[in-house]
């Protein structure tokens, strides 16, 4: 069990305030601010294709809301929120004497619960103290579930959140007024099963981001993060019900190997037989 406080230095945080500020996210972003009394959300940000830009955490203090996100991101999502504010009354501020930090196992002080998913542990916002342990532990733990963070372990814009199953981390509504890029993920989740989807992998050798995966002659994936021999990749749903079983022989990287898929319960659904 780990119960030490992990800082999470990759993380930024962005004080949104002003009178319009809850409607102007609101209208804008993938989950629902005004119907879910959770107190710490997980949400997206879309281009209007529907990709993904970045990927957050959102909570709301008083007067203003605090937004969590990959450090990476900051400079070009603040950019994307000034363009889309018009003459809303709303502000941004990034607030450089706060850090985020998690606990794997146990609630501490001023914690909320991870929305993505339950192993995921606690998380929380304090003044910037000097806590150093490595997020090694954690990286591992969102490998483990197939869960991958834009700013981390992808380029913004390249995938749809469905591929990366954040219709299942809780941060998508499909029952709430528009958002950017909601017709397209309207779409995709009413058809189901969409042509790709991640998922955690066990294979006999360490993958590295980018590798792709070759089942019968035919590309079926690629690695996105990976961790000795666990990894997150994106496949194709089609050749899930061939490779379902334990250790099915593949290709990586034009080297034989075997791969287990984890695949959660609520996907196997897509499971396209």
């Amino acid at each position: 069990m780990n119960n030490e406080l992990i800082t999470l230095a990759n993380r930024s945080l962005i004080a949104v305030s002003g009178n319009d500020c809850g409607d102007f996210l609101q209208s804008i972003i993938t989950i629902d601010l005004v119907t879910d009394d959770k107190e710490l959300l997980s949400s997206c940000f879309l281009s209007p294709q529907g990709k993904l830009l970045n990927q957050f955490f959102i909570k709301k203090e008083k007067n203003q809301f605090l937004i969590d996100l990959h450090k990476k991101s900051l400079k070009s999502f603040i950019e994307k929120l000034q363009l889309y504010k018009l003459n809303a009354d709303v502000y941004f501020e990034e607030k450089k004497n706060l850090e985020v930090v998690i606990c794997l196992d146990n609630e501490f002080e001023d914690s909320f619960p991870d929305p993505r998913h339950k192993d995921l542990g606690w998380r929380g916002i304090r003044k910037k103290g000097s806590s150093k342990i490595s997020q090694l532990d954690y990286e591992k733990r969102k490998i483990s579930l197939g869960i991958v963070e834009e700013g981390e372990d992808f380029i913004s814009g390249e995938f749809f959140p469905i591929e990366l199953n954040f219709d299942h981390l809780n941060s998508i509504s499909f029952k709430k007024g528009c958002f950017i890029g909601q017709e397209v993920t309207s779409r995709m989740h009413r058809k189901g099963k969409p042509k790709k989807r991640v998922f955690s992998i066990t294979s006999d050798r360490n993958n590295k981001p980018g590798e792709d995966i070759y089942f019968e002659n035919k590309k079926i994936g690629s690695i996105i993060k990976s961790f000795e021999n666990n990894s997150v990749a994106i496949l194709k749903t089609d050749a899930l019900s061939k490779i379902e079983g334990e250790k099915t022989a593949v290709y990586i990287n034009d080297e034989e190997t075997s791969i287990t898929v984890h695949i959660p319960n609520a996907l196997k659904d897509d499971i396209v037989q």
